[in-house]
């Protein structure tokens, strides 16, 4: 194993939980010998990617990743940004962009609406990738034995509606592939739907839009959502 992926095994961990964690902690977290641990994050502190977080052996992210996080995040979020918000207005409702980053669905970006129910997701937090219309629409844009291994073997059940089964996933994946578009029909989140639709990027990394909406509303409206997603997919500019 690379000192890169040790190092960037701890930066994830410490992303995840959002607090100061000491090097058991870390250890623990990531399966590495609390030594290892140790000299990484002395590297790591070096470049301001972790700081002490004033516990004993105690670190949390520093300025230097929120620095790269926030120009890695301006180059996907600047080219689109407008387009986001006139799709929000135009649906009154939350619009999300997501890229798959390291494995798992990451949201960049959020318009919320005037007539928009309570954000069900925050920016900078991973979503369950099969149990969401976006997770599905980035997972239509690798390979399947590449989807596979992301999903992995035991999918969590988030209601009733979770799809659970992961051939049946991976049939879903076809038709999102054939149609660009993905939906979550109360899947994660009784009462809640969402359409998404996929985003292929100049570099390769999938992005993709979804439009959040409350069930009984989405039911009415559901064409007019995928009409609007679909036009814009014709009018953003992707790096």
């Amino acid at each position: 194993m690379s000192v890169l992926t040790r190092a960037t095994q701890i930066l994830n961990v410490l992303a995840e939980t959002g607090c100061g964690l000491s090097v058991r902690e870390l250890a623990e977290a990531t399966g590495l010998p609390k030594s290892t641990v140790h000299r990484v994050l002395q590297e790591l502190a070096a470049c301001q990617y972790v700081v002490s977080n004033g516990r004993v052996d105690g670190y949390r992210l520093g300025p230097g990743v929120l620095k790269l996080g926030l120009n890695s995040r301006r180059q996907f979020v600047a080219p689109m940004r407008r387009a986001l918000i006139a799709l929000a207005r135009a649906v009154n409702e939350n619009v999300d962009l997501a890229i798959l980053s390291g494995g798992e669905m990451l949201i960049i970006e959020q318009i919320t609406a005037t007539n928009a129910i309570p954000t069900m997701t925050v920016v900078g937090r991973t979503f369950a990738l099969h149990a969401s219309s976006i997770g599905k629409a980035l997972l239509s844009q690798i390979p399947p034995a590449q989807a596979r291994q992301l999903l992995g073997d035991n999918l969590e059940a988030f209601t009733p509606n979770t799809i659970t089964d992961i051939d049946a996933v991976l049939r879903e994946l076809i038709e999102v592939r054939n149609t660009g578009i993905a939906f979550d029909r109360e899947e994660h989140d009784l009462g809640i739907c969402a359409v998404a639709i996929a985003l292929p990027h100049p570099e390769g990394i999938p992005q993709a839009i979804t439009i959040v909406a409350p069930t009984q509303r989405f039911v009415r409206r559901e064409a007019a959502y995928v009409a609007a997603l679909r036009a814009l997919s014709g009018h953003t500019d992707p790096v």
